[in-house]
């Protein structure tokens, strides 16, 4: 049966570098950025060009999750993997030794394909282990590791700048790099968590019924919307906040690095108390809760700014902060829901819903800067218009595939 977990298993050893593994995208898009000028003068390109290495990554991360997910289904899950973390390397390699702006930006593409395609792999190979609550309960434990990088990369990356220049950062994400291949074939490799007889067949007919299976399943569908607009929402305000803290809010880079910090800590707890409730009341009921949270802090974001005089920053921090909290329950939610129903077409399923959210984000930043980032009120604005779509897509839409789904059993 599609929702059942599977006998296969990973050890704790194996569960936490996945963790890691699924760490690569944030890490990749975070711990360069401090570096923007330095590339600036260094390979002589104008901002804009500089920017479009972060656009780079977006796109690669879209291609690479697109690609890898479905090919997991059909030759198993450790040998993409294992590719992908090879192309990974290659592409950190050419980052750290690109002569121009030009390269630097083909080779983020690259960069990105590989670490995406790690990301949802491993996604899928938690859905070949588990079910439910349980399965909840490992994407929580997975956002404990992610999160964490999430936090840590900028800091981390301005403090790494102090001992080596931009091109030392890309050699050290080789390190990583290869680090991982090391330690994902000495452990999860070892365990392939999708045996032959589950695996689809390898031709473009099936994958596109694949695909087609997935757009019909509506409550996948609405939680690909869901997730894509919550996903906007963030990602929306992160390209705008070191601006609206630094700029607006007059908060030094110190400042501003705790804050962001703070906002990664809350997620991770949300996360795994959203776990702990899932398994009590089951993953609909809480991603329901989440969505709802998310729109009321969202609308209270934009009430707030309005309402406060421009430079008052806890009128931004606290409902900012609530919005972060919903995230965090709402996100292993979703991840689980979308998954359910597709334990056959687990790559596929994860994939679509990760290219969603690149895409997202890749359109998302921009957006918002053309808003206009000069008081906190475009940002809110935006944040507050996905947060509020995401939860009426989860309220009725959800409700309304299950109320589909239980007509048709009972015909």
């Amino acid at each position: 049966m599609p929702g059942r977990p599977q006998a296969s298993s990973l050890t704790t050893t194996a569960f936490i570098v996945l963790g890691f593994v699924q760490a690569l995208w944030p890490l990749t898009m975070d711990l360069y950025l401090p570096s923007f000028p330095m590339i600036e003068s260094d390979l002589g390109a104008a901002p804009a060009m500089v920017s479009l290495t972060l656009t780079g990554a977006f796109i690669g991360m879209a291609a690479g999750q697109l690609t890898a997910g479905p090919l997991s289904d059909r030759i198993g899950r450790m040998r993409p993997l294992l590719g992908a973390l090879g192309v990974y390397v290659v592409a950190s390699i050419g980052c750290a030794l690109a002569p121009s702006v030009e390269v630097l930006i083909a080779s983020r593409v690259a960069q990105g394909i590989g670490s995406s395609a790690g990301a949802v792999i491993t996604l899928a190979i938690v859905r070949d282990c588990a079910a439910g609550a349980r399965m909840v309960r490992l994407l929580a434990r997975l956002q404990l590791i992610n999160g964490s990088f999430v936090v840590l990369s900028p800091a981390l990356g301005a403090v790494l700048l102090g001992a080596t220049d931009w091109r030392g950062l890309f050699w050290i994400l080789v390190a990583f790099g290869a680090l991982l291949v090391t330690v994902v074939a000495l452990t999860v490799a070892r365990n392939e968590t999708l045996p032959r007889e589950r695996r689809r067949a390898r031709d473009l007919h099936l994958l596109a019924t694949d695909y087609l299976a997935l757009m019909r399943d509506r409550a996948y569908a609405v939680v690909l919307i869901a997730n894509t607009l919550i996903w906007a929402g963030m990602m929306g305000y992160m390209a705008s906040s070191s601006f609206l803290f630094q700029g607006v809010y007059g908060l030094d880079a110190t400042t501003y690095a705790v804050i962001f910090g703070g906002h990664g800590a809350v997620m991770i707890a949300a996360a795994q108390a959203s776990a702990v409730l899932a398994g009590r009341f089951g993953p609909a009921r809480v991603a329901r809760v989440g969505a709802a949270l998310a729109g009321i802090s969202a609308l209270s974001l934009v009430v707030s700014v309005t309402l406060a005089p421009p430079a008052t920053l806890i009128a931004f921090l606290i409902p900012l902060f609530g919005f972060t909290g919903a995230f965090g329950v709402l996100g292993p939610c979703l991840q689980a829901i979308a998954l359910e129903s597709h334990a056959e077409r687990a790559g596929t399923a994860a994939s679509i819903l990760g290219a969603a959210s690149m895409i997202a984000g890749a359109v998302a930043a921009p957006l918002v800067a053309g808003f206009g980032i000069g008081s906190a009120i475009p940002a809110s604005a935006f944040l507050a218009a996905c947060a509020v779509a995401a939860c009426t897509v989860v309220l009725i839409g959800y409700r309304s595939s299950r109320n589909r789904r239980a007509g048709a059993a009972t015909r």
